[in-house]
């Protein structure tokens, strides 16, 4: 017996919300493990020959991938589905869901219109204040993004994002938030590679820019999310369904060319 077809009432509760969103992360899915399953791009180039023989191979579990993203689908109704989202996204965020919040400040959402890049640049500041007031991490690390794929949307508005003062501060906070580990290990490295960059110089932060941003983070941490006991063992997933697999966005295979604000 199938399925009932998850349908889209208008009524943008949680629970829809979240339906929505698993449906549109699993097409998001589907999409990307396509496109990974596609080998063409090896074919004839003898210096890919490891590459293409991985990709034949199924690498990355992508064909388990395929037929669970298959199955996840055929319980959605997919007409407009990237505009539905968007809609009940904002609807959401527009009532207090912090959740919605954040997934609509990381605006992997289509279509948008010009009017809809002038709301977001109206009221995102106002979710990103909450989400720092709340101790919500996912806020941290979104601002730590350094790049961005082509029409990812107006994320790239947000104050500061992806200039590297603002990146310094961030991962600085991220690592008053980390336990001991791998990913604070990762954070520590990439301190260090702010501080003294070996390959780049030039590229070195000011120490006025380091000073301000250790005392940022010291006072922001105290101020917002020092009741967490330091704990964070991996970056936060900003917006991302549970349940869901991990992203194919850092795969292997030819992905589109990233940019960073201001180049």
């Amino acid at each position: 017996m199938q399925a009932p077809a998850i349908a889209d009432s208008g009524d943008y509760s949680a629970s829809s919300l979240g339906e929505l969103r698993q449906c549109v992360y699993a097409s998001r899915e589907l999409a990307a493990a396509k496109y990974i399953a596609d080998c063409r791009f090896y074919e004839g180039k003898p210096q890919y020959e490891d590459a293409y023989a991985r990709c034949l191979n199924g690498w990355m579990n992508v064909k388990n991938r395929i037929a669970a993203a298959e199955s996840a689908v055929s319980r959605c109704n997919l007409t407009d589905i990237e505009s539905r989202y968007f809609e009940a996204t904002k609807e959401a965020a527009k009532q207090g869901d912090a959740d919605a919040q954040l997934c609509y400040l990381q605006a992997a959402l289509s279509p948008l219109t010009d009017a809809d890049t002038e709301e977001y640049k109206k009221v995102a500041p106002r979710y990103v204040d909450a989400a720092f007031k709340r101790g919500d991490w996912r806020i941290v690390h979104l601002l730590n993004m350094r790049h961005f794929h082509p029409g990812m949307g107006p994320v790239t508005s947000l104050d500061g994002i992806g200039q590297p003062q603002t990146r310094y501060k961030m991962t600085k906070l991220l690592r008053l938030g980390a336990a001991s580990g791998p990913y604070a290990k990762g954070l520590d490295y990439d301190l260090d590679g702010m501080i003294h960059p070996t390959l780049n110089p030039q590229n070195t932060l000011p120490q006025d820019v380091i000073g301000e941003g250790d005392a940022w983070a010291e006072q922001t941490y105290t101020n917002y999310f020092s009741r967490f006991p330091p704990g964070l063992s991996e970056a936060p997933e900003v917006c991302r369904p549970e349940g869901s697999l991990p992203d194919l966005s850092n795969s292997d295979p030819p992905m589109p060319i990233t940019y960073e604000p201001g180049t």
